[in-house]
């Protein structure tokens, strides 16, 4: 009875262990499962996924851009040239205030000279004198002898008194200012020299003058018929007596026609 006792327990014991085998390798089998699995949908993603490496039915995180949205980005900035160009400011138009100006002037006695270096000081602009060749003596200039030098020049209409040297590099002037004394009711036949002598086309010319009693006596208007190629501007007379103090009178004159500082 032990002896069969015996022979049952150890069946029992047998079929316990067959048992536990068994379990084990239906539970190793799982883990080989899940792993096709994964590779299964490793391989469906990868599949889904665009040349950016993001899914398309994942939307891109904030601040994450691909590689194409930023250099497209980069690229729509301007370039420093551009830039540079941009920020570059129109230069200033230069009108009668800013122009390079020159004071010519023809003086017998003094009186013009006192006046054009008022104005030249007035203006900041360079200074040129018309000196004859043969320079003008006081019995030359006397208005009582009709046959005194300048009252034969001034009765003759093509009489051109010699000057002497020359402007250097007139081109480079845009207002010139003229001034003279009144002779016989007209500029002195000099002035009709100097203004043969040079081009004044496109140029401003603003006539002033000196004399005892009489005004302008029309020399802008001669002088717009010399020069058809200029801009003549109304023009100022200073008595012979107020020279020295005619500071006042070329400040207003410059302001009426557009050329004060």
């Amino acid at each position: 009875m032990k002896k069969f006792l015996s022979v049952l327990m150890t069946l029992a014991i047998m079929l316990s262990l067959a048992a536990c085998g068994s379990g084990k390798n239906a539970e190793g089998s799982s883990p080989g499962i899940e792993s096709e699995l994964q590779t299964a949908e490793e391989s469906s993603t990868n599949e889904n996924m665009d040349e950016t490496g993001l899914s398309p039915d994942k939307p891109e995180q904030p601040g994450e851009l691909s590689s194409d949205v930023q250099e497209q980005e980069q690229s729509d900035e301007p370039s420093s040239d551009v830039q540079e160009e941009q920020t570059d400011e129109p230069s200033a138009e230069r009108d009668g205030t800013d122009a390079k100006a020159l004071v010519v002037y023809f003086s017998a006695t003094g009186n013009t000279k006192a006046v054009a270096e008022t104005l030249a000081g007035l203006q900041s602009a360079d200074l040129y004198e018309i000196i004859p060749e043969q320079p003008y003596t006081d019995e030359d200039l006397n208005y009582n002898d009709r046959n005194t030098r300048a009252t034969v020049e001034q009765n003759d209409p093509d009489a051109r008194p010699a000057i002497q040297g020359s402007i250097t590099d007139f081109e480079q002037y845009d207002v010139v200012y003229v001034g003279y004394p009144i002779w016989w009711g007209d500029m002195p036949r000099i002035l009709y020299t100097f203004f043969d002598t040079y081009d004044f086309g496109g140029k401003t010319i603003a006539p002033f003058c000196t004399s005892g009693g009489s005004g302008l006596s029309g020399t802008p208007g001669t002088i717009a018929g010399l020069e058809e190629g200029a801009t003549v501007l109304d023009g100022l007379h200073v008595s012979d007596s107020a020279v020295d103090s005619a500071e006042s009178s070329v400040s207003e004159w410059l302001g009426s026609i557009g050329l004060a500082e």
